[in-house]
């Protein structure tokens, strides 16, 4: 756990985050806590991220690329792993306190909102030169953010619709009314007519995945190799097979 709090100390500022998973109760985390004087987050959760992880055994470590994807699991990765993965790394910028407003919207990753008050301020007189420069750099930045994440989901639309589906999605949503959102509905609806049931394999795979969360693994099991049959020849149905093939295994146990 020391040399968790080595690379978040080291690695935070330029966007690493190292978050410990545990469904133990406040308790034993404020005891751990306080017996290894942990400093990087520690999460609490009510989910069960192990089977979203597939995870079997503890601890599991997990290094999450900047598009959500998982880059490298099991032991401690090596530093050269996560300087390779932080080189995509697109850290918010830090704004003066004259555009906390704008501040609020960067952080919450509504670029569209962050993008019009800017633009508003910048039609405005009340800012200073640096803090127009600010006002302009994140202009910049928020444009180069919208092109960064339309060309991930590009990238992945040749081996992974669904990924792809839900990068764009996640466009539209951040960027609404900007270029970038445009340009990811024109994406993802020639994505639809090309790839179709990808897509709607791996939306339904999703949903699947989160009731059987509250099933018994006989019923789980039954539930995935189900969805594995109806949709046959899809990335979804190939992980619900998996996910069949495990359910089954601990029904044996």
């Amino acid at each position: 756990m020391g040399h968790l709090d080595e690379l978040y100390s080291k690695y935070k500022d330029r966007g690493l985050v190292v978050l410990a998973v545990t469904d133990e109760g406040r308790g034993l985390v404020d005891k751990f806590v306080k017996d290894t004087g942990a400093t990087h987050p520690i999460l609490i959760e009510e989910s069960d991220s192990a089977a979203a992880f597939e995870i079997a055994s503890f601890p599991s470590i997990f290094l999450i690329d900047a598009e959500g994807r998982i880059a490298w699991t099991g032991s401690l990765p090596p530093e050269s792993e996560i300087e390779k993965q932080l080189q995509g790394v697109v850290v918010v910028p830090a704004l003066p306190k004259e555009l906390a407003a704008v501040q609020k919207c960067l952080d919450k990753r509504d670029y569209a909102g962050a993008r019009k008050a800017l633009d508003g301020q910048l039609a405005g007189t009340s800012l200073d030169e640096a803090e127009r420069k600010a006002a302009e750099e994140a202009v910049k930045w928020i444009d180069a953010r919208g092109e960064a994440m339309l060309a991930s989901a590009e990238a992945a639309a040749a081996d992974d619709a669904h990924r792809a589906a839900v990068g764009y999605r996640r466009v539209e949503g951040a960027f609404k009314g900007l270029p970038a959102a445009d340009k990811a509905a024109a994406a993802l609806d020639a994505l639809m007519k090309d790839k179709k049931r990808e897509v709607e394999a791996g939306d339904m795979w999703e949903k699947t995945r989160e009731k059987a969360k509250n099933l018994k693994p006989d019923q789980q099991a039954a539930a995935f190799r189900a969805f594995a049959k109806k949709y046959e020849g899809t990335k979804a149905g190939e992980k619900a097979l998996a996910a069949a093939v495990k359910a089954e295994a601990q029904q044996r146990r």
